[in-house]
């Protein structure tokens, strides 16, 4: 599903909502208790490698982020989000984009049955953009888009949804 509107309509909270961190203010919302559930933010949530007590490398980070069945099992190279090269480069000194592609990889090494995407194209490049765009209906499970990008929403075949601002 593809969710689009205005800033400030309301498309981010929707998306917190069904991934259980905010509680809807009007409404209910009913999941499977035993749902996986998974998000990519529009900002990059990767933990601070600082909190580790020395600069964390992407690898060190994926392997921190995902179980050891899961990074024995999808190493990090399987996507080709990340350059081989920077593999042992401490997180923050990746780019925005970057990072978010590290994110996306994590998530898709253990992959949830609801994948919630928000602004999945941004800082991407446009390749990027368009591969991660032609992969979406080929998920294994639902997958929840929120994203004002012309082209997604113009070539979108699934369901939508628009949001009004109050």
């Amino acid at each position: 599903m593809l969710i689009t509107g205005s800033n400030g309509a309301g498309k981010s909270t929707l998306l917190a909502a069904l991934a259980g961190k905010v509680e809807p203010t009007q409404g209910t919302i009913h999941r499977a208790e035993d749902l996986r559930t998974a998000m990519l933010h529009q900002e990059v949530q990767l933990p601070d490698p600082r909190n580790r007590g020395a600069q964390r490398t992407v690898l060190q980070t994926y392997d921190d982020l995902l179980s050891e069945q899961g990074t024995a099992a999808v190493p990090l190279s399987t996507f080709g989000l990340i350059h081989p090269r920077d593999y042992e480069r401490p997180v923050e000194q990746l780019s925005t984009g970057q990072q978010r592609r590290l994110e996306l990889a994590v998530l898709l090494a253990e992959p949830p049955e609801l994948l919630l995407l928000d602004e999945p194209t941004n800082h991407y490049s446009l390749l990027l953009a368009t591969e991660l765009e032609a992969a979406i209906p080929h998920y294994p499970g639902a997958v929840v888009i929120a994203s004002h990008d012309r082209w997604l929403r113009r070539t979108w075949q699934g369901s939508r949804l628009h949001l009004v601002r109050p």
